[in-house]
């Protein structure tokens, strides 16, 4: 089974955070025990309300000596809405000591205990959270948009990362509009050479979600699309005409 499944931007400010967390809050809707990791490295970036006794920064020496027991790790969790979440660094100068096994040692011990585990990978590729949560995953979807210079930002990290390590995942196009001023799907699936991704149509108020600390869900044209990537792992169920979610 995919359990592990990374979200890894190939700009900063497409979305990758509010994507990842919409898709573990589905499978948590579907019945599924989900630990959510925010590990781009960033501070802040989470929809979601948490506090701030704990951060991956208390695992950070269990971490480099090669062993987090399973009772560390849980104990740094926090529960929101029925969901597990890891919250980030407290401060990004602390993001690059962490090495490039990171998520390999932290999960050893306690992966048993989640059915899927989501992790945001964040978009920089110089931090060793990135490259580990790459390696990691099972399951991986990279995000863009439909502006020019975020295409060329993620064509560089395909050349330079994704290919070098031989790593191959699934494109998300966010933020999605039909405007002729931008690159159009097909555009953007020409230039990667791709022959297809998913699309997450613009939805306003994204800084109003970072207030409230939520997500996008709640607009059904949003909720559907994240639903499409949920799919692939807890496909929900259609009956009579009317979609349900699978408990199973």
């Amino acid at each position: 089974m995919e359990k592990i499944i990374g979200f890894f931007g190939g700009d900063s400010q497409v979305g990758t955070t509010m994507i990842a967390q919409s898709v573990a809050e589905l499978l948590k809707e579907r019945g599924k025990k989900v630990l959510f990791i925010l590990g781009s490295g960033k501070y802040g970036d989470e929809f979601v309300n948490i506090g701030v006794r704990h951060s991956l920064d208390d695992l950070k020496a269990g971490i480099r000596s090669g062993k987090v027991p399973a009772e560390d790790l849980l104990q740094t969790l926090e529960e929101v809405r029925g969901m597990w979440v890891l919250p980030s660094v407290r401060s990004p100068l602390t993001a690059k000591y962490f090495p490039e096994n990171t998520y390999e040692i932290l999960l050893a011990s306690a992966g048993e205990a989640f059915d899927y585990i989501v992790i945001d990978g964040g978009d920089n590729a110089n931090l060793g959270l990135m490259i580990s949560a790459l390696n990691t995953a099972d399951e991986r979807f990279f995000i863009t948009t439909q502006q020019a210079k975020a295409v060329r930002r993620f064509l560089l990290l395909q050349k330079n990362v994704l290919e070098p390590l031989k790593l191959k995942g699934k494109l998300v196009i966010n933020k999605y509009v039909q405007d002729l001023s931008l690159l159009l799907c097909q555009d953007v699936l020409s230039l990667c050479e791709r022959g297809e991704a998913f699309t997450i149509p613009y939805v306003e108020y994204g800084w109003q979600a970072e207030m409230e600390g939520r997500t996008l869900l709640h607009f059904g044209r949003f909720a559907r699309a994240a639903g499409e990537i949920a799919n692939l792992f807890v496909p929900a169920e259609k009956k009579g005409g009317i979609w349900k979610k699978n408990f199973a």
